[in-house]
């Protein structure tokens, strides 16, 4: 991807995250509730990503802002997560704010043990596998939660084509970070794209 290429779609991406970020605040605005102001949250962690996919894209990056941009991008899909998850009994509730915080614990404990960049040709895709791997504990739990609960409410109540929206946009979001992480840099942003803008419709 040349840099013309990435400025392009890192500036897509921070458009959608201002949309989704205002309208998720007004949604928790609205009913002041927790969910809301967990995704809220996770889309304002969003905005800081493509944020810096835009900086990236410039040609910019030293270690702070590749520890940055890694916790940034695992902690996003947690607390949106944070939000699903107001659904369940607090008991299963509790159990699942351990373990976050100490995912989230293991996660900062190996970005900040070893300095290290992650951007090539302008694009963040070189992870380091020590902090890629405890990334993997925080988003792969947290996604499969979104999932199930997604698919919990699809089947029960709401708005089956906004849930079946919500559902696509996390499959697409992990599909396109594996792809990212296998060589293909053009999946990372077109998941992101694609994927947020399934979210936006989700909660629109």
């Amino acid at each position: 991807m040349n840099q013309e290429e990435a400025l392009i779609f890192s500036s897509i991406s921070l458009v959608l995250s201002i949309i989704l970020s205002y309208l998720s605040w007004r949604r928790y605005e609205r009913s002041k509730s927790l969910m809301w102001f967990f995704w809220f949250l996770g889309f304002v962690f969003y905005f800081i990503a493509a944020l810096e996919q835009e900086i990236f894209a410039i040609g910019y990056c030293n270690y702070t802002l590749a520890a940055i941009y890694m916790f940034i991008v695992a902690e996003l899909v947690l607390v949106l997560s944070l939000g699903s998850v107001q659904q369940v009994p607090e008991k299963w509730k509790k159990i699942y704010y351990y373990y976050s915080a100490f995912a989230t614990a293991v996660l900062i404990i190996t970005i900040v043990y070893k300095p290290f960049t992650i951007v090539v040709n302008y694009v963040p895709t070189n992870f380091p596998a020590l902090p890629a791997g405890a990334s993997s504990m925080v988003t792969i739990p947290a996604s499969g939660l979104i999932l199930f609960l997604a698919a919990r409410a699809l089947l029960f109540k709401g708005n089956k084509v906004k849930m079946i929206s919500t559902i696509l946009a996390i499959v697409i979001l992990g599909f396109g970070g594996m792809l990212s992480a296998s060589g293909f840099v053009l999946a990372l942003y077109l998941s992101q794209i694609i994927g947020m803008s399934l979210f936006l419709y989700g909660i629109s």
